[in-house]
This record gives C-alpha cells, structure tokens and sequence, in this order.
C-alpha cells in the first residue's frame, strides 16, 4: 500500500458575525467562516473524487487510499503562534501541531515541479523509496487541475514505483528557502533553518558529503534544472479570498438566517383563561456530589421551593400588530422583582430582520425566539400568553384579542 503525506500549507479565513437578540432563551450568535470555496472543494474532492476516477484508477484500495488522504492533510510550514495566542492552549495539542511528517530531527527536502516531466519524477520516488526524514515537495498544483486530479495523478505514478516517499505540498518551503528552479535539494533543520542546498540535483550523496566536508549554505548550481510552473498556492488563495465579495456573502447569510430559525408556531387564543401549571418534576434517581453525599433524593421537586421564579414571559405572534402593543402592556406594567422576557412564536422569512428589528425597536426591549422544549415545559398552548409563578405553580394567563381591546377601551 502507497502511503503519501500531502502537507497543505494554507489556512486562510474570513469570518462575519451576525448581530443577534441573545444567547439564552431562543436565538443564539453565529460565526460564519467563509473560507475560499475553491480550496475547501478541492480538499473534500479527494473523497468525491475517487468514485469518479474508479475507471482511471486500478482496485477498490486506491479508492480507500485517496479517501484516506483527504483525513491525513497536515498544515506545515507555517509560523509559529505569538505566546498570547497559545496561552491557552494546551501544551499537548500545541506539540502535536508542530510534528513535521518527515520526524522530528534534520530533514531532506527535494523540491520538484510537474515541468520535469513524470519520468523524473518516477526516477527521484523509486532513488529514495526508504529513505527515512526524505520528502518530495511540490509549491502547488498546475493551472486548470484540481487538487482531487493532482493527487490522483501522483498517486498513479507512487503505483508504478511501490514508493514510500512522502510527497509534500509546501509552498512556504519553496518562499524560505528561495527555490525558483528544480530539482532543489535542502537539508534543512527541525526549526526550518536551512543547514545546505544544492540547485539543479537530486543527489542526497553530494550533498550529505558536501556538508561532512564543512560546506553549508547554498552550494549554488550543480545540474541542469527546469522551471516551475505551478502557481504558489499561497498566493492563490490570497487572489481568490481577495475576489470574494465578502458584502455580498454576508448579505446572503443574514437574509437567509431566519430560513433556519423555525421557532415554534402557536394557534391563536379565542378565549381568555387563565391555567395553573405544576411546576414539580421527577427526579428518576438521586442527585450526589463528589463525595458521594446525597445532594437531593430521587422522587418529586418543586423548583419553586427553592428558588422563586422572577420571571414574566410574553409570547407573542409578531405578525399580529395588537398582540406587540399587548407585550408593550405588560413590559410597561411589571413590578421591580419580575424580569420581563418577549418570545415570538415565529419570525417568517419573509419578514425577517425587519420585523424583528421593528419589534425590538417597538419594545425597547430584546426580541427573542420561543424554543419548543420552552413550550413543552410551561405548557404554552396558544399566542399570546403571558406566564408567571406563584409559590407552586406556573400561571398561564392566555389573552383573547377581544379581552386586550375591550381593557384598552375601558382604560381609554
């Protein structure tokens, strides 16, 4: 079985956050991360692909193969973190990020390009097939090939040679140490400081006996040498992240947000009534802490009994106007010890920011949106109802529109 390491050198992201009612009781913050879909498709192609390279490619197990290849992707070459970016991160995970496919001690990178053609490039797999801490890197993959292709295609020829090179896609060891032309050979250190390069060879033997002659640095050109055509892949995706119309990917995202906020639609109240709700619930088993003591036995609880529930929730049906002016009542008429929370029963995508936006600037309060479980629990049957508690039960006071105009007459 080939194995290859492909090393993928970018990690380049633009996020957006979107503005939001709040976190606790309905609509929560999101962060969208727009990575460079060019990129993010190659990367999941490795997977597609492989059913649709089946007639190219030779056995079931070069389908595994490449699939496998898309879940080994390894960042390299990138710097490492300011301290107050890792402060908080765990030792453990900030070593393993800094494993270098080839080992941990000196390396021997032989940098290569499509432009030598696949004979060359099948000669250099099958010299160093074995060779331990050796790896053949590529800058990046040629104009108009996908990443999906460009692995298949060095994949056919790891196939002819049974090698077991690691083929590495570093563009950011060709900027370190300035290769324009291949084949480059570097013997570089754990830390990226180059130790000894040679231009124009392949020859790990020359090489290794030019540095136990004392020689390092660059030993300038040996051989003949051939240009490289593919496009730095950092600088791709630095073109492409710049051409995203980041304005209207935002757009797109918050006007398609409330596409996903379902809410939990209610049928209208037609008559008022009030309705006492248990508040207990069961606990199945008993509650311990740490030591093992009992916290609260198994059997019924009253939350109630323990702590008062400071509460008034509206929930409302936003697209009826006088069911708002009804939340604006009860905000305006609760007491200092009751928090007033307004829930919307749904937002409809057509509406969206606007009536949402509409409504808090309406209330002068936050707007947020009434989950199911919420629901379920108060037994919230019908919009509007306003919920309050008293020493063992939730209040359930359900509004008819009728009720709420004929109050707003006789006030008037």
């Amino acid at each position: 079985m080939v194995k290859m390491n492909l090393a993928l050198s970018i990690a380049l992201a633009m996020s957006c956050t979107l503005a939001h009612a709040g976190d606790d009781l309905g609509i929560k913050k999101y962060d969208l991360k727009d990575l460079d879909p060019a990129l993010v498709d190659q990367a999941k192609q490795l997977s597609n692909s492989a059913k649709a390279n089946s007639s190219a490619e030779s056995n079931s197990e070069d389908m595994r193969w490449i699939s496998d290849m898309a879940s080994r992707v390894v960042p390299q070459g990138l710097d490492e973190p300011e301290p107050e970016q890792t402060a908080e991160v765990p030792q453990e995970a900030l070593d393993r990020e800094k494993k270098h496919p080839l080992g941990e001690g000196n390396r021997t990178l032989i940098f290569v390009s499509w432009s030598m053609g696949a004979a060359a490039l099948k000669d250099i797999l099958a010299s160093f097939d074995g060779f331990p801490a050796v790896g053949i890197v590529f800058r990046g993959i040629p104009d108009g090939m996908s990443m999906a292709d460009a692995v298949s295609k060095m994949h056919m020829l790891t196939q002819e040679t049974q090698s077991t090179v690691s083929v590495l896609l570093d563009p950011l060891a060709f900027q370190r140490h300035g290769i324009s032309a291949v084949p480059s050979i570097v013997v570089e250190s754990p830390s990226n400081k180059l130790i000894a390069m040679a231009t124009g060879s392949s020859s790990v033997t020359y090489i290794e006996s030019a540095i136990k002659e004392g020689k390092t640095g660059d030993l300038g050109t040996i051989g003949t040498t051939s240009e490289v055509i593919e496009p730095d892949l950092m600088e791709v995706a630095k073109q492409r992240i710049e051409a995203l119309d980041t304005e209207a990917m935002k757009q797109r995202a918050i006007t398609s947000f409330w596409d996903n906020q379902k809410g939990h639609p209610l049928p209208p109240v037609i008559e008022s009534a009030t309705r006492l709700v248990d508040a207990s619930v069961i606990i199945p088993q008993d509650i311990l802490d740490n030591s093992g003591n009992v916290v609260q036995k198994a059997g019924r609880i009253n939350p109630l009994d323990i702590m008062p529930f400071d509460q008034k929730l509206v929930v409302i049906d936003p697209t009826q106007p006088w069911q708002v002016e009804l939340a604006k009542r009860e905000y305006a008429e609760h007491s200092k010890s009751l928090t007033v929370t307004v829930m919307a029963t749904q937002i409809p995508p057509s509406s969206g920011w606007d009536l949402f936006n509409g409504i808090q600037d309406a209330l002068d309060a936050p707007l947020y949106v009434l989950p199911p479980d919420m629901a379920e629990r108060f037994q919230i049957l019908r919009a509007p109802s306003v919920v309050t508690a008293d020493d063992k039960n939730f209040i359930v006071r359900e509004v008819a529109r009728t009720t709420f105009e004929g109050d707003n007459s006789n006030a008037q």
